[in-house]
């Protein structure tokens, strides 16, 4: 595992020190710190890996007062260059972000309870969708890029939109407060991570409702899954614990302990490894997905949140 290790560059964001950094995984060294503005809250990669695209949400979280933040920045994922910004204008609290092979980019104004969807090579805004619900928080794109998903934390839902028309076509109940999602890998299901439900969500996209659930521990808050489709990793934020779930027996199969209020989490491009954060201590757990056990954690600066996982060779300043 040494050497798999040594594959790979973490890039995470600051949330409370307005910056992200890189950082070795091997090592835990850090590789290189980079400025945003005020609080950026998620982090997505370009379909073809060459471009960091992170939301600045501009308050603490979904709670906090005030209009907070709106833009989109636009890194060079080579050099950490600057690039540019997207302005979301009246779409205040931009937060939730995916972007597609199909080159469009997706973005929630969480407070103004729209999707975005921007072209990526132009950055101009193709559609903004209002959605109806309260707390546009992550959004997720079926593997097709037929339907995007907003996960509404507020209204116990998550909403169907037509990426074509640029219109919603249902709301799907979910538990109480859904926020990270992830398709499985023929883009039939949505796995739904609820955080004051003790369970995940299992969604049939085609039928458009909620068919099955997985038990969790208390407090799922994201769920990313192996590229096989087979296992779920998921941070419980109330619980100082990840779980790790079978997708075939729709059960969780291994709990191992972390930090407090772990929150983020992102895979390795080969799904060897899983990283998790815990912002309380600034620190990310490195996880082995063949042995399930914690093999290395890595000190960050304040706030870590949101990943992304590179290979080594895509950042040029990795040391």
């Amino acid at each position: 595992m040494v050497t798999a290790m040594n594959e790979y560059i973490l890039v995470v964001l600051h949330k409370t020190d307005a910056s992200f950094g890189c950082y070795d995984v091997q090592s835990g060294k850090q590789c290189a710190v980079v400025k945003t503005r005020p609080f950026p809250h998620e982090i997505c990669l370009s379909p073809d890996r060459k471009k960091i695209v992170i939301a600045e949400m501009g308050v603490r979280g979904v709670e906090s007062p005030g209009a907070g933040g709106h833009t989109i920045a636009v890194y060079d994922t080579q050099t950490l260059k600057y690039l540019s910004t997207i302005d979301t204008g009246d779409f205040d609290r931009p937060h939730g972000l995916a972007s597609h092979k199909n080159g469009q980019l997706f973005v929630t104004s969480e407070a103004k309870k729209y999707l975005l969807i921007y072209d990526l090579e132009s950055e101009n805004l193709l559609h903004a969708v209002y959605l109806d619900q309260e707390g546009a928080h992550m959004v997720a794109v079926a593997p097709d890029g037929e339907h995007a998903y907003t996960a509404n934390i507020f209204s116990n839902t998550i909403t169907q939109v037509k990426v074509q028309a640029g219109i919603v076509d249902k709301q799907i109940a979910v538990l109480e407060r859904p926020e990270g999602m992830v398709f499985s890998p023929d883009g039939n299901l949505i796995y739904v991570a609820n955080r004051e439900s003790r369970a995940i969500s299992i969604v049939d996209r085609h039928k458009g409702q909620q068919v099955d659930t997985i038990k969790t521990g208390h407090g799922p808050a994201r769920v990313v899954l192996t590229p096989d489709g087979q296992r779920l990793v998921i941070p419980l934020y109330h619980s100082a614990a990840v779980q790790i779930a079978d997708t075939t027996r729709r059960q969780v199969t291994h709990t191992v302990t972390v930090g407090s209020h772990p929150a983020g989490t992102t895979l390795s491009p080969d799904g060897r490894l899983a990283f998790i954060s815990c912002e309380d201590e600034n620190l990310v757990y490195v996880l082995s997905m063949s042995s399930f056990e914690v093999i290395g954690t890595i000190k960050t600066g304040p706030g870590c949140d949101a990943m992304v996982c590179l290979y080594r060779d895509e950042v040029q300043k990795s040391g």
